[in-house]
């Protein structure tokens, strides 16, 4: 329905000022993108919980597909661990809101981008992980996904998410001459050496890295070009997750869902690693492939991949653990 010239009297427009709607709705977009990042964590979990039960059923070649890594650790393991990052993000940012920090658009932006992505996926992966059923009506899961698929659109598409995050947080180094997020690091790795190892450390090194790498777009002018600013957004958005979720489990953790403090600690240190890698390995590519190769013949090094490739040891014991707990979680 459209209309054309229709009156509309004071009285009856949405925030009493004329012109000024876009400006209102961005001072609410702090608590509305957070709500609907919880719908996406819902919709994501809603998913497998069909799915890990499902798994323990199907029998495939003498042995239920629960036991199979090639299903377990690709469909099933890496969505839990991205769920429960976002989980943690979003509770931090509601406790910061309710603490009176403010509207807190930025952390918004990262909880709806993370929760939504992460939801739409998980829902994605149950649809293969039920193979042909998961087209099915009564299997619910196809309807999960057209469910949560609209959560990455609405109160601003992943894009836009994207662009608000690296919009802001772009700044943050440049105030602190990098400080921001290096200092977050430092916090990080304090919280390795207090609570052991629940993912800390490794997302220390996914700032570190970020920091450099915000840095070396600054010196080369590389945010010049949207396609970096964007993809910026996404690894900025990663990291803080991946230390959001590493803190909280280190700290005050909160257990949902069936899953003991044991299994959350297990997913932060696989979710760490995978954020690391993406900082460093994507933001090696977008900077080498944008600047002359002789300017990015040390960029390895500066974004810390060494290290960041060192930390991914012991990820396949700790995703064989999380399948195990998940069994457990949600039995069939």
């Amino acid at each position: 329905m459209s209309l054309e010239n229709v009156f509309v009297p004071i009285d009856s427009l949405v925030g009493g000022i004329e012109g000024q709607g876009l400006i209102q709705a961005q001072a609410v977009f702090g608590y509305t993108r957070l709500m609907v990042a919880a719908f996406g964590l819902g919709a994501g979990w809603a998913a497998l919980k069909r799915a890990i039960p499902y798994s323990q059923q199907r029998i495939q070649a003498g042995a239920p597909l629960s036991q199979k890594q090639g299903y377990t650790h690709k469909l099933i393991v890496p969505n839990a661990c991205r769920l429960e990052a976002a989980r943690a993000y979003i509770e931090w940012t509601a406790a910061r809101i309710d603490d009176g920090a403010g509207n807190l658009q930025t952390e918004g932006a990262v909880a709806k981008y993370m929760a939504t992505e992460s939801g739409n996926k998980a829902a994605e992966d149950s649809i293969q992980a039920l193979g042909g059923y998961g087209y099915a009506k009564e299997y619910m899961v196809e309807k999960i996904k057209r469910d949560v698929r609209i959560t990455t659109i609405y109160e601003g598409t992943s894009e836009i998410m994207e662009w608000t995050v690296a919009r802001a947080r772009w700044q943050e180094p440049l105030k602190t001459r990098g400080g921001y997020y290096l200092e977050w690091a430092e916090r990080l790795d304090a919280a390795h050496e207090k609570a052991g190892d629940t993912g800390a450390g490794t997302a220390a090194l996914a700032l570190r890295s970020l920091a450099a790498l915000l840095e070396r777009c600054r010196t080369e002018r590389l945010t010049r070009n949207q396609h970096i600013l964007f993809r910026l957004g996404e690894l900025i958005a990663w990291a803080e997750t991946a230390a959001v979720f590493a803190e909280s489990v280190a700290g005050h953790p909160t257990v949902a869902i069936n899953l003991s403090q044991e299994t959350e600690k297990l997913m932060a240190r696989v979710y760490a690693r995978e954020a690391a890698l993406k900082v460093g390995a994507d933001g090696l590519r977008i900077v080498a492939g944008s600047i002359p190769a002789h300017a990015s013949a040390d960029l390895a090094d500066v974004l810390g991949l060494p290290l960041v490739y060192a930390a991914q040891a012991g990820l396949l014991q700790d995703m064989d653990a999380i399948s195990l707990k998940l069994n457990e979680a949600f039995p069939a």
